[in-house]
């Protein structure tokens, strides 16, 4: 790719006008390119008007990474910023942080395959799983205010607690506004949206009808078409069939925490280290179903007795002294 093609890519980006095919091919070559070379292509004055927000992106960034349930010794955690310090030099985050400085809020995609489930991390650590051939449209970074997001197809969503950003799902002329909960929402070719909630409340409404509140275990079909809506219960293999593919079941029993640790990891897209192995082999009984990484991690660490700090994408657990 040549200089002014990615300046016209990029630009695309920015204004969320590329299609599918053009932003697989800008990200795999992000992918592939050197931090030098990649901010050799941007001009001077994005470069010139993007070193604050880089500086106050890097410090956000160390400061998340720094977040823990149990803090360590000072000691450690120099070390453990000293290590952020070299994987930021060394450009681990240029990928994604790049197009994050240059416009933090541009509006990006996720997609998903008829017969595939394809997880999606949203930027306040909420989690969708797009079902079928579906699309998520969202902001790469979410504002102050709210956290719009545009379904197209199906997907279940498990949505982080913010009581100060609602949460807010846009499928066909239906509007769906939650806090933080879960719930699987399925749009049809006849114009019908369907909500289903598995924990806590949403409220759901259209220009054509009132708002209502649908809570846990309950569910209501819209229907564009006649402007209505009718409220159902959905039966147990409803709700298997919501979950079918994803990672949302996280209740234990008599679970092994090596079992625990390798649902974690692949759910949360995380690195669990551990300083002794024998935590492996301790047993936990747990439902931490609908929960953070943080809190997953704070349940581990008060029913076990052990010590986790989080630091981005990396876990440490180590038995408490």
């Amino acid at each position: 790719m040549d200089n002014k093609e990615f300046k016209h890519l990029l630009d695309r980006y920015t204004k969320g006008l590329l299609n599918k095919q053009e932003m697989e091919h800008l990200e795999k070559w992000l992918d592939t390119m050197e931090d030098k070379a990649a901010f050799d292509r941007l001009s001077t004055e994005e470069l010139s008007s993007s070193k604050e927000e880089m500086f106050s992106s890097l410090q956000q960034r160390i400061r998340r990474q720094a977040k823990t349930v149990r803090m360590f010794r000072p000691a450690q955690k120099i070390a453990v910023a000293a290590t952020i310090a070299v994987i930021i030099v060394t450009g681990y985050i240029w990928r994604k942080s790049v197009l994050d400085i240059v416009a933090p809020h541009r509006t990006t995609y996720a997609y998903s395959d008829k017969g595939h489930v394809h997880k999606q991390i949203l930027s306040d650590g909420s989690i969708v799983w797009l079902k079928g051939k579906s699309k998520l449209t969202f902001p790469a970074a979410f504002n102050e205010k709210e956290r719009p997001v545009t379904l197209e197809g199906e997907a279940l969503f498990e949505v982080a607690k913010d009581a100060k950003r609602p949460f807010v799902v846009y499928c066909g002329s239906l509007t769906t506004g939650v806090l933080g909960t879960s719930f699987n929402i399925r749009k049809n070719e006849k114009g019908e949206v369907a909500i289903s909630v598995l924990t806590g409340s949403v409220v759901v409404g259209s220009k054509s009808t009132k708002e209502q509140v649908v809570r846990t275990n309950e569910s209501i079909v819209y229907s564009e078409v006649q402007a209505s809506v009718v409220n159902v219960h959905p039966s147990r293999t409803d709700i298997h069939e919501f979950i079918r593919g994803t990672e949302y079941d996280m209740a234990f029993n008599d679970a092994r925490m090596n079992d625990v640790i390798q649902k974690i990891e692949k759910k949360f897209e995380v690195k669990i280290n551990l300083e002794d192995t024998a935590i492996q082999k301790l047993v936990i009984t747990a439902d931490m179903t609908d929960q953070s990484l943080e809190h997953t991690m704070e349940m581990i660490s008060q029913a076990l007795n052990l010590d986790i700090a989080i630091t981005d994408k990396m876990v440490f657990i180590r038995p408490k002294k």
